[in-house]
């Protein structure tokens, strides 16, 4: 009959387009690739600015005397201005409303999820200052490279991620490289201890700084769940803009009580130098980066920068600014590039990688009868 000669007409037509090439995976395959472009340039360039802001505050601090408060406040202006600039000439869709001025009072007034992680970001510092108070500088550095684990931790349980056996070996090898290229700090802070202390205070000391590595893992995940999130779209230049505002509030109070309430009152701008200019700027454009890398890539990928701007900082370091550097230090800085490699290379096949459930988690539904039913008529 006409029905059945167009049902088989139509069915063919179908199979024959299934069968056709399909023009779109070209498109897919060129987006996956700019985007791993993207990505991995933002990641090298990180891994730089974390080496030259390094180098660049070591040799501020050892030659003047500038608070470090003011230079991250001038990054924070810095970053406001930059992103304020960006937010008014961005076209990429956004949730903000209005033009001019009334866009970027709709974007600090819209701003509550930041203002959490500028809280957490002031408890991590006040943490930090009390955890220096009870123990010292190279025990510090140390419990501080477990910010690498417990970012990965706040990843799995915050946002789902499946992580493979490979990836959390290389996580472990880069906390120990870490600690090894940091060792001669410690041992400076050893040898210039003069007295053991109380049980009590050490325990209260890394207390803090362990509480301190945890909220830093949090929030390195917090502000990626945010940059990423889908309920609302606010651009990267928001984001900062929101961040920035946040951060110059908590500076500004900090800066005050210097001047004001501090043993040894500072006077504001007090020593600032074209040095000093360079190591706010280029805080600022880490900043900015972090924000970028975020929205590209990750926070574990963001650590791995991080800790490879510590290998090429202390190398640097060492023939620049004459810091020591030691066979210890190599074997820690060998220790971080393996670990880099071994996650970023990792090819363990998903199959084998167990992602961690959820409450809630349903369950495909089975196929019905008439699905069956299709299923046979297409393979027929």
């Amino acid at each position: 009959s006409d029905l059945d000669s167009n049902s088989v007409n139509s069915e063919t037509n179908r199979l024959l387009q299934n069968m056709s090439p399909k023009k779109t995976s070209g498109v897919f395959s060129a987006q996956d690739g700019q985007l791993t472009f993207i990505r991995n340039f933002i990641l090298i360039a990180l891994l730089a600015q974390n080496s030259g802001y390094t180098l660049l505050r070591k040799l501020s601090t050892s030659t003047e005397d500038v608070s470090s408060r003011e230079v991250l406040l001038m990054g924070e202006f810095i970053k406001l201005f930059v992103s304020a600039i960006a937010v008014l000439n961005s076209t990429e869709p956004s949730s903000s409303e209005g033009k001019g001025l009334s866009k970027l009072i709709w974007v600090i007034s819209n701003s509550k999820k930041m203002m959490v992680l500028a809280g957490i970001y002031l408890a991590m510092n006040v943490l930090s200052f009390v955890s220096l108070t009870y123990i010292g500088a190279g025990e510090f550095s140390v419990c501080a490279q477990l910010k690498i684990l417990t970012t990965a931790g706040c990843s799995v349980v915050v946002l789902n991620t499946s992580l493979s056996a490979t990836k959390w070996r290389a996580l472990g090898l880069l906390v120990v490289g870490c600690v090894l290229v940091i060792s001669p700090s410690l041992e400076l802070q050893q040898k210039s201890a003069g007295s053991v202390s109380q049980f009590s205070i050490l325990f209260f000391g890394y207390g803090a700084v362990l509480l301190e590595v945890l909220l830093s893992g949090f929030a390195s995940i917090y502000f990626e769940k945010v940059v990423k999130s889908t309920t609302e779209v606010v651009t990267i230049w928001e984001r900062n803009m929101q961040l920035s505002f946040y951060s110059i509030i908590i500076y500004m109070c900090m800066i005050s009580y210097d001047c004001n309430f501090a043993e040894t009152p500072k006077v504001l701008g007090q020593n600032w130098s074209w040095l000093t200019m360079a190591v706010a700027f280029l805080g600022a454009f880490g900043g900015l980066l972090v924000a970028a890398t975020l929205k590209y890539a990750d926070s574990i990928l963001k650590t791995l920068a991080t800790a490879g701007a510590i290998v090429v900082s202390t190398v640097l370091g060492h023939f620049m600014l004459g810091s020591p550097l030691n066979y210890i230090m190599a074997l820690g800085a060998a220790c971080v590039i393996f670990a880099i490699f071994n996650y970023t290379l990792d090819a363990t096949p998903k199959s084998e990688v167990i992602a961690p459930t959820t409450r809630g988690s349903v369950e495909p539904p089975s196929p019905s009868r008439d699905d069956k039913k299709k299923s046979s008529f297409s393979d027929a």
